[in-house]
């Protein structure tokens, strides 16, 4: 394994300095464009520009966005800088991506809490958005919405690739099943099972 010199050390921490401040950049600038747009929509500055809609002037304009990429810039800016308050640094920070993913799930939570603990709230999904695969995020979100009717919590299901055969293996425990699933797949598995 070839040493690393003081010189190409030097150059790598350089060039990764330089990624930093560019991808750094890029956050200031997405949420400088929700700014503009948002702009350009309320006061109608689209149709100086030529444009009879918002909508005409994404799409057919030099910009050539997609219509919900341009709407997912201004509701960025409109919740996290706007309502929330946020350091533009901080927004530019967290990225696109995951603010995209952290959009409907603040919004839902924003409908259905009471302000003194929203705050702290939405520190928390920035967080887990943060920290959490994407995957991980959605499926933890989606499942804490399937669960709110009910009184008890139920783990969600675990499932993995075997070893073996390379084919999906569910972690469930059995008494959590509904009866009625556990019919179906009995009878499904054992057709299955019965063609082999």
């Amino acid at each position: 394994m070839n040493e690393i010199t003081e010189v190409q050390g030097k150059l790598a921490f350089t060039a990764h300095q330089s990624v930093l401040n560019l991808k750094r950049q890029m956050g200031i600038a997405f949420v400088e464009m929700g700014r503009l747009l948002k702009e350009i929509r309320d006061n109608k500055h689209f149709e100086a520009l030529g444009y009879d809609s918002f909508q005409s002037y994404i799409i057919n304009s030099e910009l050539g966005f997609k219509r919900r990429t341009a709407y997912y810039y201004i509701e960025i800016y409109e919740w996290f800088v706007e309502k929330f308050e946020y350091e533009l640094e901080r927004v530019a920070e967290i990225g696109y991506d995951k603010l995209v993913r952290l959009l409907p799930v603040v919004k839902r939570t924003y409908e259905s809490l009471p302000s003194p603990k929203m705050e702290q709230r939405i520190e928390l999904l920035v967080g887990d958005v943060q920290e959490l695969r994407p995957v991980d995020f959605a499926k933890k979100y989606k499942d804490k919405e399937k669960q709110e009717e009910f009184e008890d919590y139920l783990a969600p299901p675990e499932y993995f690739r075997c070893d073996c055969h390379g084919k999906w293996r569910l972690v469930v425990p059995i008494e959590d099943c509904c009866p009625k699933f556990l019919e179906e797949f009995y009878e499904q598995t054992s057709r299955k099972l019965h063609k082999n």
